[in-house]
């Protein structure tokens, strides 16, 4: 399957829509974010102020602004004489997320089923609900974000809140390659779904050590995660064709 990118940023920002009397920094950040996580547009692709502010309708400012903050995510690159520009992808971060989530996960899901409310089992199920709702819907992206929602509810039933945002920038590499799979059709969402019964049914148990067993065989071990990229070649030259630097060999896939 071959991806089409739109040919600028801006094209992919006309759905976005702005409330004037909000932080128009934030809101703007919030959709270029989303834009350049969910590979709506081609990572490396120029980014420049003065289209988005046309298109969003707004100065200059709170654009450069929501910009910078996408440069201390590293979501975005400033290149010398090239201009600004979409980041690549990066194998290596993708790798630095893949440990960060899986070894916060396990922690946290351990917690979670010696902390967790009746209500917070509750909420767990019906998101489950909800994810096979979209699953037979064949929305995909609606079932990303239940999914996101889910692995929010361990943490929050952890007794951890505050590591939400902290994951959310952890794992952000992470989820660029997840969107890439999901427009790609590489996908596994009703392994996912069983997947997330099993943790479920582990922290209802009040079973720590299963409950992290379970959440385990979910994320899979970091040189697991890596190793699946390769299984799909198209998806694995896609992003050899977009990264930062070309994936090393020391990965273990062939480029």
């Amino acid at each position: 399957m071959a991806l089409e990118f739109s040919s600028d940023i801006a094209e992919v920002l006309t759905s976005a829509s702005l409330v004037p009397e909000g932080n128009l920094v934030e809101q703007v950040h919030r959709a270029l974010r989303a834009a350049i996580v969910e590979v709506r547009v081609r990572p490396g692709s120029a980014l420049s102020e003065k289209e988005i502010a046309a298109c969003l309708n707004v100065s200059k400012t709170p654009i450069r602004e929501a910009l910078i903050r996408l440069v201390e995510e590293r979501l975005v690159t400033v290149v010398p004489k090239s201009g600004t520009r979409v980041a690549p992808i990066d194998i290596d971060r993708f790798r630095e997320g893949c440990f960060a989530r899986l070894h916060i996960e396990v922690a946290a899901v351990a917690q979670a089923a010696t902390l967790r409310s009746d209500e917070h089992i509750i909420q767990m199920k019906a998101n489950i609900s909800q994810q096979r709702e979209a699953l037979e819907n064949e929305a995909y992206w609606d079932f990303f974000l239940l999914d996101e929602t889910f692995h929010a509810l361990i943490l929050k039933a952890a007794g951890l809140p505050g590591l939400i945002p902290i994951m959310e920038a952890a794992k952000v590499e992470v989820d660029r390659i997840r969107s890439l799979k999901n427009r790609l059709g590489v996908r596994r969402t009703e392994i996912v779904i069983r997947e997330h019964e099993a943790i479920v049914a582990a922290i209802a148990a009040r079973d720590p050590g299963r409950a992290a067993q379970a959440i385990r065989d979910h994320l899979g071990e970091v040189d697991q995660r890596i190793w699946a990229l390769g299984e799909d070649h198209v998806l694995w030259n896609f992003i050899a064709s977009v990264s930062k630097t070309p994936p090393r060999s020391s990965i273990g896939i062939a480029g």
